[in-house]
């Protein structure tokens, strides 16, 4: 007898869809296949549209959780339709958006309907009101029915499935199944527009055939990532797994953060999970391929590199440096003229129209993919002709002459950068609105794993995802699988030195976070896009605003203890730190009197509570108020008020501490 609750369930809705059959993705307006995360955006529209449900964002390895039966599904879905008017909206969702995907509809419902009759830990009363539309006869008895199925499964009491993935008993020649067991590592589809690289995917497949670990190396926008998507789809029948990973400049932390069905110890340090996480990808044999995309590195740099290469499956880097001790694919540009030309048609209508000047534009970007289709996208704006950009780029000595050598230093930067320039002008041209400019100042601090569109939305108080979409358009933002946003690598370095990122210009991403933070009680899902952000705001952005950014570190550190995030904690003591340094020189060179420096020092003693160090936080309390006391001296005033409001910390700190005691 199987359990009926919301694993099982949608299991049996989602058997009868085909995973070929595609939905128009809200955001994006366009056709994506219907994976887990698109198939709940149909089933839960109506709680995705609601206006207090905008800061909600799915999270692909929770949503794998739901669907295993591994975790509750959100404690918010529920409670929204609790309420019986949000029922029949499940209800009127499921008819219209998940039963024309059906290829049998009648017969999942009857499976939903023997599920519920065999299910012996539910009362004869509850099972005659949720089959009151049994037998169905149309369409809207299939989805009354499905729904309180469904909503029953959600709301009853949960008990967790076992976590043994039968699949990992798997032994021999062959690699278990890991579909089920790692979430989260899908390799992301490559465009639709890829082409021209059918001689590189077949050497790469040899190499990988005979030597098991290859690098695929070259200039940054060249097209080293879409080549491994292409490679994963178009060889998917030959791996028993295919698994992908951004590098973040950490291997053993992209382990540590990998999603297994088995993360079930929510204090397991990070050295503890990453041990059992390697163990299991110490299984893989030949027949499985890891791709570690952007890994722009030196070996020497990476501590545990060594240990990834003696895992026996096949292992694909996509990289800017040279390793040239290792089998590598060194990508070169594109040589084909016509391949080019078609490859700028799928982004300007009049391609066909403009080949002479498209040919000379070609060239004057060096053949280099990434600048072929901005240029191409720049011209679909109507902003400006073939011809004027073409002057555009030549006076602007953007480009270099076509005979000069681009040569690769360890970072992978052109020794005269000419590519960046490249992109340098065609960001400048295409003259972003002030709302577009701040949206990519903002996206500049993205990680390059990404963030869900929506909770970005929300983040910046957009209204809606306009703005984001049209950059999308412009093909400065990519997406993955129509739902996460990032900038390609080299876009997210000009975009840098374009909008300069400061604390005072993303004030409002950075209020937003800051408002999580200080919400202790509160759990959410995407407490790793979060901290992700976090630690890319300490790495990239400029401080120009002493007090407030003291403020925004001190009050995430408890918030990633609460999470465990123990590489989040270690940065921020980090950054805390080098302040501490600045202080010193701020009493060296200047005074030991001023407002920045009682602000490090308040700061450090928000931390100190936080890690329960009393002697040192209380230092730390002492020499911030010794310089109120001089700089408020007339204002008694706000010498007390600053008094109480660094003791309040006090106060919370300990309930903090003594809710963190009692709970181990």
């Amino acid at each position: 007898m199987e359990y009926l609750d919301f694993s099982s369930v949608i299991t049996i809705i989602r058997k009868y869809i085909n995973d070929e059959r595609t939905v128009v993705d809200r955001n994006l307006n366009e056709e994506v296949k219907i994976d887990q995360m698109h198939f709940l955006d149909q089933i839960f529209a109506s709680f995705c549209d609601d206006a207090d449900s905008l800061d909600f964002a799915f999270d692909n390895g929770q949503v794998c959780r739901w669907f295993n039966g591994q975790a509750r599904i959100s404690p918010r879905i529920i409670s929204f339709y609790l309420d019986e008017e949000n029922r029949d909206l499940l209800s009127a969702d499921i008819e219209y958006n998940v039963l024309p995907l059906m290829y049998d509809s009648a017969m999942a419902v009857g499976d939903a309907h023997t599920l519920l009759i065999q299910d012996t830990t539910i009362s004869p009363e509850v099972k005659n009101k949720l089959t009151v539309s049994y037998p169905c006869q149309t369409d809207r008895d299939k989805a009354d029915l499905l729904a309180a199925v469904l909503f029953f499964g959600m709301e009853r009491e949960f008990r967790k499935r076992d976590v043994n993935n039968k699949a990992l008993l798997a032994s021999g020649c062959f690699s278990p199944l890991m579909r089920d067991f790692i979430l989260d590592v899908k390799v992301p589809r490559p465009c639709h527009h890829f082409c021209g690289r059918d001689a590189e995917l077949e050497k790469l497949h040899e190499l990988l055939c005979s030597k098991g670990k290859v690098f695929v190396q070259g200039i940054a926008g060249i097209g080293k990532s879409e080549l491994t998507k292409a490679y994963a789809k178009k060889y998917d029948k030959e791996y028993t797994n295919i698994l992908y990973i951004t590098y973040s400049g950490d291997l053993k932390n992209d382990i540590v953060n990998m999603d297994f069905a088995d993360d079930v110890d929510e204090n397991e340090t990070a050295d503890a999970r990453f041990s059992r996480h390697h163990r299991h990808l110490r299984k893989l044999r030949a027949d499985s391929l890891l791709i570690i995309d952007n890994f722009n590195t030196v070996t020497a740099k990476d501590s545990i590199l060594d240990v990834i290469l003696k895992y026996h499956c096949r292992i694909l880097f996509t990289t800017r440096s040279k390793f040239d001790t290792y089998a590598s694919v060194n990508l070169e540009e594109i040589a084909d003229t016509e391949t080019l030309i078609s490859l700028m048609g799928c982004f300007y209508s009049d391609a066909e129209k403009q080949r002479p000047v498209l040919k000379q534009i070609i060239q004057a970007v060096h053949r280099h993919t990434l600048a072929v289709e901005l240029s191409a996208r720049l011209l679909e704006t109507g902003i400006l002709k073939p011809l004027p950009l073409l002057n555009k780029l030549k006076t602007e000595k953007a480009a270099l002459d076509v005979t000069d050598t681009i040569d690769i230093t360890k970072d992978g930067r052109s020794r005269k950068e000419t590519y960046y320039d490249h992109i340098h002008t065609l960001f400048s041209l295409y003259q972003l609105s002030n709302a577009e400019t701040d949206v990519m100042r903002n996206l500049s601090l993205v990680p390059l794993t990404g963030i869900p569109g929506r909770l970005l939305a929300n983040w910046l108080k957009l209204c809606d995802m306009n703005i984001i979409n049209g950059l999308i358009e412009k093909g400065f933002v990519q997406t993955v699988d129509g739902r996460t946003v990032t900038l390609h690598p080299m876009v997210q370095e000009v975009a840098m030195d374009e909008t300069r990122p400061s604390v005072q210009k993303c004030r409002t991403l950075l209020d937003s976070i800051h408002e999580i933070c200080l919400l202790h009680g509160y759990d959410i899902s995407y407490y790793r896009q979060l901290f992700q952000m976090v630690e890319s705001v300490i790495e990239r952005i400029e401080n120009d605003d002493m007090p407030y950014y003291l403020r925004f570190l001190e009050d995430t550190f408890p918030y990633m203890d609460k999470y465990h995030d123990l590489q989040g904690m270690k940065l921020v003591l980090n950054e805390l730190s080098a302040l501490k340094k600045l202080c010193r020189v701020i009493q060296e060179y200047n005074s030991d009197k001023t407002m920045d420096y009682a602000s490090v020092q308040e700061a450090m003693d928000g931390i100190c509570l936080t890690i329960g160090d009393i002697q040192q936080a209380t230092t730390h309390f002492k020499k911030a108020m010794a310089i109120y006391e001089v700089l408020f001296e007339s204002e008694p005033d706000v010498i007390e008020a600053k008094k109480q409001e660094l003791l309040e910390t006090y106060t919370q700190s300990g309930v903090y501490l003594g809710k963190k005691l009692l709970s181990k």
